[in-house]
């Protein structure tokens, strides 16, 4: 057996405590070494998600993904749970719509323990006929639970309307529809597909790490993944039908809404840009859309604005809850403060506050080793590099007010359904949703 260790290949970083080692098989060990830390966090990537279920298999990703706490070759069900519990450490795993991460927290004695567990659920896991039909039944109450939230529930209309028929606009867990039919046979193609060699792996981690230590249990852990140039999955990139307005009525009081329209992806050089801009239109107590709606009209409990940038597509939107007599009126306003911004651009002020807090915001966010963890993970998944957060503040640092106005003007137009605007909405029986969007 040829041992891994000896023929991986460094891989150089501008990062001082940061390593990444490619592994013969494709797996890339990437880990940051964080001073005055006494504890990790491990992570295995996977790059699978949602997006890359079959057409007609939505939430097989998700359902995978519990399945593997089932139980391995190795360790039993039980054994899995109580791995890292008995030295006080944490397991978990959760799915996006463009990767599947199963990832620990433990102290740094226990880094070993937790790496050989990690590799062991994503090559050993057993996905067994009689283990699906009780975990299935996990998952659909899981569905059924987001069905009955409205602010769940209309997040995942929000992405059926966006992207129409498309593997992206198909709720990450699933529909009942969709899942009730998955069989042992779909999960275990999953696995394989995973392990195929053409799926990327990436294992991250980061606090107080032994990287040499990490090399070696993803060498001797993930041999099962096969040999080749992992790249990103070729997902299936929406096309252009929308649906401009997805409205859903039950026994509520409240009307959710989000109003969105397609945007740019995670490789635009603009998206810095755009996300300045969502950050002074409607992210956080001190944004337009927050002072004008709930501070000074009393229209809205919850507003705020997101810009979500995926591989090759990306979204921006305006989500609203409030009571039925006065979502038009929030609806308006919101439209108003959208052609605003447009007509007015950001002044510098703004722009200065908007930098300001993205930073801070990404300092803050990268405080702790769970965040590094993930922060390296996607990056190395998304962009085949870690990211140094200097590198990203110097990024933001660099919009200028030539480049708000270009993204105003390209990529924010006014709210209508003549823009590409769609409306998804949860309303009361009854409710008349025509003048939310126009």
């Amino acid at each position: 057996m040829v041992d891994a260790r000896r023929t991986s290949r460094p891989i150089q970083t501008a990062l001082e405590n940061v390593r990444s080692t490619l592994l013969p098989n494709g797996v890339v060990v990437v880990s940051e070494r964080m001073e005055g830390q006494r504890s990790l966090s491990v992570g295995v990537w996977i790059g699978l998600g949602s997006r890359h279920d079959p057409v007609g298999k939505a939430g097989l990703a998700h359902l995978y993904e519990h399945m593997v706490f089932k139980g391995t070759a190795k360790r039993s069900a039980l054994r899995v749970s109580r791995e890292l519990e008995e030295v006080g450490g944490h397991l978990n795993a959760f799915t996006s719509r463009e990767q599947t991460c199963f990832y620990a927290k433990v102290l740094d004695r226990d880094q070993k323990r937790a790496a050989e567990l990690l590799c062991d659920l994503v090559v050993g896991a057993k996905l067994s006929r009689k283990d699906l039909e009780m975990e299935r039944q996990v998952v659909l109450e899981e569905i059924r639970g987001c069905d009955d939230d409205p602010e769940e529930l209309v997040g995942d209309l929000f992405a059926q309307a966006l992207w129409h028929r498309n593997p992206l606009g198909e709720p990450i867990a699933g529909t009942i529809e969709s899942v009730a039919p998955l069989s042992a046979r779909d999960l275990l193609a999953h696995k394989a597909r995973s392990l195929s060699g053409e799926v990327p792996i990436v294992v991250a981690a980061s606090g107080n790490v032994d990287h040499d230590q990490l090399v070696a249990a993803a060498a001797a852990g993930l041999q099962a993944k096969a040999y080749g140039k992992s790249e990103h999955q070729k997902a299936v990139k929406p096309g252009s039908r929308q649906s401009p307005r997805l409205v859903v009525r039950k026994d509520v009081a409240q009307v959710n809404m989000i109003l969105s329209r397609r945007s740019i992806s995670a490789h635009h050089p603009d998206r810095h840009a755009l996300g300045l801009v969502n950050l002074v239109l409607g992210g956080g107590m001190a944004s337009r859309l927050n002072q004008e709606i709930r501070e000074r009209r009393g229209l809205a409990y919850s507003v705020y604005s997101f810009a979500d940038f995926l591989l090759g597509a990306g979204a921006f939107g305006i989500s609203l809850g409030t009571e039925p007599r006065q979502a038009a009126r929030a609806a308006r306003v919101a439209s108003a403060e959208v052609d605003k911004i447009r007509r007015e651009g950001l002044s510098r002020k703004e722009l200065r506050f908007a930098k300001a807090h993205a930073s801070g915001a990404a300092v803050l966010a990268l405080e702790n080793p769970s965040a590094r963890m993930q922060h390296l993970g996607k990056c190395q998944l998304l962009y085949g590099r870690p990211i140094p957060l200097d590198e990203i503040l110097a990024t933001v640092d660099a919009v200028d007010s030539a480049q708000v106005e270009r993204v105003l003007e390209e990529h924010l137009g006014p709210v209508s359904e003549e823009n590409g605007w769609t409306l998804a909405a949860v309303v009361p029986e009854g409710f008349q949703s025509d003048a939310l969007l126009r």
